[in-house]
Order: C-alpha cells, then sequence, then structure tokens
C-alpha cells in the first residue's frame, strides 16, 4: 500500500479526534453545566494527547518518512496535503505529548476563570492561569526551534510565513493612516448619529432576523446552526458540520447582527472547502488571517454597504418598525459605518478596529519576550488605550477581559484580524474588476455570485497553499495595507460628507 494511503488513514484518525475535541468545546461554550469544568478539562486534554500522539507517534514517523521518499511523485493535490501534514508533523514532533496536555487542561480551566472574571470584572481572577498560559507558550515557542523573535512562532502558527519584521511595517502604515483618518472625522463627527442603534430591539427577533439574513448570504443552516455563547465565534467538526455562536444585547443591534454575520463568514469557508480536503491536514482555512478575511468581507465591505442596505433595510424595519419608523436606507447605512474611538473591539467600527488588534499584538509581543508581566497587563493595557484611542476602560471587564483568545491559548492570534481586512480589501478590489456589477447584485439581494467568486478563489482550496500565495494568485501582488485605507477612506468621505 502507498505512503499516501496509510497517510490517509492518520490525517482522517487526527481529523476524527480533533472533531470530537471541538464537539467538547463547543458544548462547554453553550451548553455543559458550570460545575463540569474540572471534567470537561481532562477528556479535552485526553483527546488533545491523542491527536498528538496519532500524528507523532513511531507510526506517523514511519509514514512521514515514507511520505518523504514518495513527495516528488504525488499529484500537485496530494503533494500539497502532503507538504501541510509534514508541516505540521515537524512542528507537533517538537512538542512534548506532556506540554500538549498541559495545555489542553489549562484552557479549558483557563476558559472557565475568564468568564467568571469577566463577570466580575477582577483581573485577579483569571491571572493565576494566564500566567500558565503565558509561560506555557513562551516554553512552546522555545521547543519550535531558533527565531529572531520569540513570538514569530506564535504568529505562524496562526500566519504561516508571518514575523515581527514583516508584520511590523504593514501595521506601522495602518497605523499611521488610522490616525490621519481619525483626526479628520473628529472636525465632522456630529454630523451623523448612531443613536438609532441602542433602541430596544427584543433579543428573540434579533437572532431571528440575523439568521434569515446570514442564510440569505448562503451560509447553509441544514450543515450548521445557531446557538448563543460569552463570546461569539464558529467552529466545525468538519465541512458538512459548522457551528455558530453570538450574543444578544437587547440595546445594541450591532451586536448580535453583524457578530452573527461575521462568523457565518467564517462558517461559510469552512462548508466551501473541497470534499477531497475533509478529515486531511488540508481541510480547513489556510491561515486565520485568510479566514478573517472571509468573515470581514461579509460583515464589513458587504454588510455595511449601503448597497446591502438598500436590500436588507426593509426585512429589518419589518421586525422592527417603531425602532426605525424614522430612519432611512441612507441614515441607517450612515448609523451603522459612525467611526469612532470606543472600548469594545468586537463592536468597533472598521477603522479603529485596527489600533485595538495593534495594542494586542503589542501585548503579546512583550509578554513572550519577557518584558511585560501578567500582572502588569490591565495598567498597560489602559496606558495603550488612553495613547492609542482616547479612552480608558472604566474596569476589567470593558478592558484587559473582553476576549477570550489569551484564555484558549491563541496567542499569537490578534494579528490574523487586521490582516483579514487588508486581505479583505484586496479581495474586494479584485471582485469588483471580475464582476463589474456587483454592487447591483448585492442591492438586489443577489449574493451567489459573491460567494461563488470566493468558492472558486479561496474556499476550495482549503490549506493547499500559504497566504502570500493565496494573495498574489487572487490579487496579483503582495500585501498591502493600502487597498484597506483606499477602502475605508473611501467610506469615511461618503458617510461623512467631507
Amino acid at each position: 500500500m502507498s505512503a499516501y494511503a496509510d497517510l490517509q488513514r492518520v490525517m482522517n484518525t487526527a481529523a476524527d479526534l480533533g472533531a470530537a475535541a471541538a464537539v467538547l468545546g463547543w458544548d462547554q461554550e453553550t451548553y455543559m453545566p458550570d460545575g463540569s469544568v474540572s471534567g470537561r478539562a481532562d477528556q479535552l486534554a485526553t483527546l488533545s494527547g491523542l491527536v498528538h500522539e496519532t500524528v507523532t507517534g513511531e507510526k506517523a514517523t514511519a509514514i512521514a518518512e515514507r511520505v518523504r521518499a514518495e513527495y516528488a511523485t504525488y499529484e500537485e493535490r496530494k503533494r500539497r496535503v502532503a507538504a501541510m501534514f509534514l508541516r505540521d508533523f515537524d512542528n507537533a514532533k517538537k512538542l512534548p505529548g506532556e506540554h500538549v496536555e498541559d495545555m489542553a487542561r489549562t484552557a479549558s480551566m483557563a476558559q472557565d476563570a475568564w468568564k467568571r472574571a469577566r463577570a466580575a470584572s477582577d483581573f485577579t481572577i483569571f491571572q493565576p492561569l494566564l500566567e500558565k498560559i503565558v509561560d506555557l507558550k513562551r516554553r512552546e515557542a522555545e521547543l519550535l526551534g531558533p527565531a529572531e523573535h520569540p513570538y514569530d512562532n506564535l504568529l505562524d502558527q496562526f500566519e504561516p510565513g508571518l514575523t515581527v519584521a514583516s508584520v511590523t511595517p504593514v501595521f506601522d502604515e495602518l497605523r499611521a493612516g488610522t490616525v490621519e483618518l481619525i483626526r479628520s472625522i473628529a472636525e465632522v463627527q456630529g454630523r451623523v448619529s448612531d443613536d438609532v442603534l441602542y433602541r430596544s430591539y427584543p433579543p428573540v427577533q434579533q437572532k431571528q432576523t440575523a439568521t434569515s439574513i446570514i442564510s440569505a448570504l448562503g451560509f447553509d443552516l441544514s450543515l450548521g446552526r445557531v446557538d448563543l455563547s460569552a463570546h461569539p465565534f464558529c467552529t466545525n467538526f468538519g465541512n458538512k458540520d459548522v457551528r455558530l455562536t453570538t450574543r444578544i444585547r437587547e440595546y445594541d443591534l450591532r451586536s448580535c447582527l453583524f457578530g452573527l454575520i461575521h462568523e457565518a463568514g467564517h462558517g461559510m469557508y469552512e462548508q466551501g472547502i473541497a470534499d477531497d480536503l475533509n478529515r486531511t491536514s488540508a481541510g480547513g482555512g489556510a491561515s486565520m488571517g485568510i479566514h478573517e478575511s472571509q468573515s470581514l468581507f461579509w460583515e464589513n465591505v458587504i454588510a455595511r454597504s449601503e448597497e446591502f442596505w438598500t436590500w436588507a433595510f426593509p426585512i429589518l424595519q419589518k421586525q422592527f418598525p417603531d425602532q426605525l419608523a424614522d430612519q432611512t436606507v441612507r441614515s441607517f447605512y450612515q448609523a451603522i459605518n459612525v467611526m469612532r474611538p470606543s472600548l469594545n473591539r468586537v463592536e468597533s467600527d472598521e477603522l479603529t478596529y485596527n489600533l485595538h488588534i495593534i495594542l494586542r499584538f503589542e501585548i503579546e509581543r512583550e509578554l513572550i519576550a519577557g518584558s511585560l508581566s501578567v500582572k502588569d497587563i490591565p495598567d498597560v493595557w489602559n496606558e495603550k488605550m488612553q495613547t492609542s484611542l482616547g479612552v480608558v476602560p472604566p474596569n476589567d471587564a470593558e478592558g484587559c477581559l473582553q476576549d477570550v483568545h489569551w484564555s484558549f491559548g491563541g496567542i499569537g492570534y490578534f494579528p490574523s484580524y487586521s490582516l483579514g481586512k487588508l486581505y479583505a480589501a484586496m479581495e474586494w478590489n479584485t471582485m469588483q474588476q471580475d464582476i463589474p456589477d456587483v454592487r447591483n447584485k448585492i442591492a438586489s439581494g443577489d449574493f451567489a455570485p459573491i460567494l461563488s467568486w470566493l468558492r472558486e478563489k479561496i474556499h476550495t482550496h482549503g490549506r493547499t497553499e500559504f497566504p502570500h500565495e493565496i494573495v498574489q494568485r487572487v490579487c496579483g501582488r503582495p500585501l498591502t495595507a493600502k487597498d484597506f485605507l483606499d477602502y475605508v477612506g473611501g467610506k469615511a468621505r461618503d458617510v461623512y460628507g467631507f
């Protein structure tokens, strides 16, 4: 039997174990009883250990060597799948099984601690477990091998090939352009009101409306579902079972609506990955940045456009006639695109959002380098918020406890959010060339051509390419902040009239 056939069985087993762990993780965030945390932590640690053993044990090691020997004989698709397995294999071999299990167990406990700390607005509840996570991630960065910066190996897990040295200039350009635009908007800020977003919107109707909208966009509810959680997320157990969660705030229409559209963007990516890649090392998104480009494309480029609300506003107004009686498509479009510094990353506007990400990137970089202690995070967070955005959180819940990522060990994840914005803007420019009447299609509610374009260009390829390869193939040039700055600048001028 060929080495690739044996490899296929190893990848299938690892994928199935990973999916089982993901089911338990989804359950923990949605329906699991509060008192079940310690047992769930042990279960997830066991499954993580089994996944690690499956892809690094003696059998897998022998198969990997045979695959390397046969690699040149494979056709292109198999070569790319095998290459991703070998990349994962080489990295996983560097991590002892006990480290993997310890990380999974700690993350499960930390997610519960984060929820309790956030509810109490008390960072000290979360601090001990976050200190352990940071120690484990520092150790992981060391185990993965030499790097120019210790944070590089963690960035690479979410955005292959990305380094502190390569992302910093891009973020510097992004920050400079963002700050300049914020100053221009500040001079005309009073021209647009977003008060309509903070009226009373019954939660049940919010969820129903948002769910019907994501279905119209193309998220297949026969292969997915929507639930509630403390922090919105998308998870999947293969391309035929994709779960979304959202949160609902009665007096903030944005939270559920745009949060669910965002997660549906992730979900449509997973549903669009080719069947032959399912249960393989290439059966996922190319990177978190590419993944975020899909969610942010739908949330911002599509759902915050005036054309989208030409179609969607009558749907929303039918559900909330009293709340929206004084609104037009134009005024509502302006309201959802108000750009001003705010406390919360998830609910910030397209422009200032990136300053939230750069803040987190800088904190993570310093944590892993050892130049920042976990206990000092709240003070440093508040200082950076004041410096970059001119606002200071009144408490930990609205400050350093607002994101779930550190609790599950996602250090290195945050830069992908801003990279996703940059990728999405580049994709949008290319799509407008390929589909010249795309704006008219959005206004009429015809989203199928948009989803088809994304499927062909990005989704179906799964993880068979690196991010820089996808951007070059789809857009014909490397990553740049220019497309995004031009896009958001044009929108700001349209919304505010300057």
